[in-house]
């Protein structure tokens, strides 16, 4: 068969298929929802042809319109809702997504817009929905990434570059995973100054849920201001803790314990003040009992994929998750102060130990698993 019948079989196939009921799989983000349809259209002029596709359950309205050229998905794709309204415009190129592709509500209103390559996110994107703007650099965010959480209060997430393109062949990613979103992520460290153990390179991953707690903790101003209050009882006593922090970099410098441990909620539930943050308040409103049992009954697991991004492993500051319960997760920040005797840290030991000062952080993340919402212990630490 040559390279002209296959051509025209694949013009024509369309035409075969009229009358027939086609599911079509709409990829909305990192979302998909199908829709059954039936190809009632070709239009075919030289090598170009454009398909087009109505409901099934109402013929009388388009669903899908497909621009084809060599028998390869080219130029625009136009997806519509029921009532006829668009919903998603993007640019095709090679059987790809190449090029901008933006999805609107049903009032025309541009919810999410941005650019692909080579079917991956690699560009500006804007999720108006959720506040939040940045890049993607193959795949994975880089840069400032500025967001608005619901509660109105704005932060600026630091991907480092590194992070997305690595500075290695060790640190390059599974091509498989970067066309699927939150998967676990291959390990990239924070600090580029960190010695990182190669043997464990390959193996660490980390799920994104915990990546973008740990940038935003890392890079976040007002977690130093927060620390410096709740660790000292003066002013004076507040300079000695710049050791915890690189401010040429912009740097919290932390360990982090390679163990999950069970936290509770109590600084959050027993606040004598209202939390700061609306999104999480009303979640644990709702059902307080639920997320006390969840937090509180969990075990010490170990996760060393965790420990590899700390910003600092020597460092006395450490920080310890949760696991993530229903979107959220707690991080407690424990300063340890070990003694002459210590050659190791027993991360295990030192949470368990009843004068350890812990200062408390919950935070909860959307469906795209970004930063929402942060509550931060109002309580001073013992």
């Amino acid at each position: 068969m040559n390279l002209k019948t296959i051509i025209l079989f694949l013009l024509l196939l369309p035409s075969l298929l009229l009358g027939q009921v086609v599911e079509e799989k709409i990829q909305i983000d990192t979302n998909f929802i199908t829709y059954k349809v039936i190809y009632k259209d070709t239009l075919v002029k030289g090598v170009f042809s454009k398909r087009v596709a109505v409901f099934a359950d109402d013929t009388s309205t388009i669903a899908i319109e497909k621009n084809y050229s060599y028998g390869l998905q080219v130029g625009f794709y136009k997806v519509y809702y029921p009532t006829g309204k668009l919903m998603i415009a993007s640019i095709y190129g090679y059987n790809m997504k190449n090029g901008d592709w933006t999805y609107y509500n049903e009032n025309g209103v541009i919810l999410i817009k941005g650019i692909y390559k080579d079917d991956i996110k690699h560009g500006y994107w804007a999720y108006r929905f959720l506040k939040c703007y940045g890049r993607y650099k193959k795949g994975k965010k880089v840069g400032n990434w500025k967001c608005r959480n619901t509660d109105g209060g704005k932060y600026i997430t630091k991907y480092p570059s590194m992070y997305f393109s690595g500075i290695t062949d060790l640190f390059k990613t599974n091509k498989n995973n970067t066309k699927e979103a939150n998967l676990p992520i291959e390990k990239q460290p924070i600090n580029n100054e960190v010695t990182q153990n190669q043997d464990s390179i390959t193996e660490a991953k980390i799920d994104t849920f915990y990546l973008s707690a740990i940038t935003y903790l890392a890079r976040n101003y007002y977690i130093r201001n927060r620390i410096k209050i709740q660790f000292t009882e003066k002013k004076k006593e507040r300079k000695a803790y710049d050791k915890y922090f690189d401010y040429s970099k912009d740097l919290f410098l932390f360990d982090i314990a390679p163990i999950t441990v069970p936290t509770g909620l109590a600084p959050f539930l027993t606040e004598k003040e209202p939390l700061k943050s609306s999104k999480i308040d009303s979640i644990l409103t709702l059902n307080p009992a639920k997320y006390r049992q969840a937090f509180s009954e969990t075990e010490f697991k170990p996760n060393n994929s965790l420990q590899n991004y700390s910003t600092k492993p020597s460092s006395t500051m450490i920080l310890y998750f949760s696991e993530v319960i229903d979107n959220m997760v707690r991080v407690d920040i424990v300063e340890h102060k070990p003694s002459e005797n210590d050659k190791e840290k027993n991360y295990e030991e030192i949470y368990r130990n009843p004068s350890a000062r812990k200062y408390a952080i919950l935070i909860h993340f959307n469906n795209l698993k970004d930063v929402e919402s942060v509550e931060y212990q109002q309580q001073k630490v013992n």
